[in-house]
């Protein structure tokens, strides 16, 4: 399995800037060590990919995400967002992630009976000053 890292860090301020994620590879969202700026606007919104359609009648499974931080985060939300347009106004939340295990990693699988073209997270709060990493695997 292949991972891609994530771009520099940074907000994801424009569409049109996806690139494709492929059946059974993965690609960081957030580059690990990345510092997180909570809200609801763009400036705390990761890249967003593009998901590659499986070739098949039926979907095996959709796609995984994977947040993972370098403390206890505190009260947090991440969000997972679906969009069929690569534009900050066309994402929808469609999951979120608001617990994390004993290592301070949390996920949210995608049901394989939706498949957006484009897939992003969203920082909606973070109570402490930690950095994180989000991982999408397809």
């Amino acid at each position: 399995m292949q991972t891609t890292p994530a771009p520099t860090p940074g907000p994801y301020v424009n569409g049109g800037l996806a690139t494709l994620l492929r059946y059974n590879e993965q690609q960081y969202l957030w580059s690990p060590g990345q510092s997180l700026t909570a809200g609801s606007g763009q400036t705390s919104a990761s890249i967003a990919v593009q998901l590659e359609r499986i070739a098949r009648t039926f979907y095996p499974w959709g796609a995984a995400f994977e947040v993972g931080f370098s403390g206890a985060p505190g009260s947090f939300e991440v969000d997972i967002q679906f969009a069929e347009i690569d534009t900050n106004a066309s994402f929808v939340t469609v999951g979120t992630i608001t617990a994390v295990n004993a290592s301070n990693v949390g996920r949210y699988d995608m049901p394989n009976t939706v498949f957006p073209k484009y897939v992003r997270g969203i920082c909606k709060t973070l109570t402490n000053p930690v950095t994180a990493y989000l991982l999408a695997t397809h």
